[in-house]
């Protein structure tokens, strides 16, 4: 079953609290309302200011701030923040073949579910934050 990691959801869900708030959002304040674990959270929001989809603002009144509209943020860019890669089997990384799966030359699935990679990449990269997330 297709689905996304704990992380990316957390970081959705922040990302919407976040975008509610006029001022800076701590990851503490973050955390206890949308009940997500804090350290899990603060690694999340570290992963997201590096990757520029927040920023932060340091001192007594800082917190996390959007860096860029949600139109112009693919849930891709989340996701390779996070995650590193979309990727529906162990055979569809960087560097598919034999050190992945045994069976790789003779399977009947790599080429199809390559193109559904390939789909499914193209999904993400075309759906931007401000489709999910109002």
């Amino acid at each position: 079953m297709l689905k996304i990691a704990k992380s990316v959801e957390y970081a959705l869900l922040a990302l919407r609290y976040i975008s509610r708030k006029s001022e800076p959002s701590s990851a503490k304040e973050i955390s206890e309302r949308l009940n997500i674990p804090y350290d899990l959270l603060a690694k999340i929001l570290q992963k997201l200011c590096k990757n520029e989809v927040i920023s932060s603002l340091k001192g007594t009144k800082g917190g996390y701030l959007l860096y860029k509209e949600f139109s112009k943020t693919s849930l891709n860019e989340i996701i390779i923040a996070l995650e590193d890669r979309i990727q529906l089997t162990d055979c569809m990384v960087d560097n598919p073949g034999r050190e992945a799966c045994q069976r790789y030359d003779d399977c009947c699935l790599v080429n199809p579910m390559s193109k559904m990679q390939n789909k499914l990449v193209t999904l993400f990269e075309n759906t931007y934050l401000d489709e999910i997330i109002n």
